[in-house]
């Protein structure tokens, strides 16, 4: 049946994709790749939100978006959470030095 109260989901406006994944969020999206995850990003079948899937071993998480502020915000819990299920420490600041290897003649 179409036209029924079940397709009136969303407020018809369409999520600006590129204000979602702009600056900061593209620096959270490579961190979180960085660490590991797997990072799927889409919008919803009516345009309405954007869907980001994280996905670390064998687990994932999927959540919906309208504002950058909450994207942002998920995406900072997102981050230490895929190092943890990766094991990963976070480096320190400190510069670190190089091993280099002799040439053998």
């Amino acid at each position: 049946m179409s036209g029924d109260w079940f397709d009136g989901n969303g407020s018809g406006g369409a999520v600006d994709v590129a204000e979602l994944i702009e600056g900061l969020t593209v620096q959270g999206i490579v961190e979180l790749v960085a660490a590991g995850a797997l990072v799927s990003i889409g919008t919803t079948s009516d345009g309405g939100a954007l869907s980001m899937t994280v996905t670390a071993d064998g687990k994932w998480r999927r959540e919906y978006f309208r504002a950058v502020d909450e994207l942002r915000a998920w995406i900072a819990e997102a981050i230490p959470a895929v190092e943890a299920a990766k094991g990963i420490s976070r480096p320190s600041s400190a510069p670190r030095g190089r091993a280099r290897r002799s040439k053998s003649l």
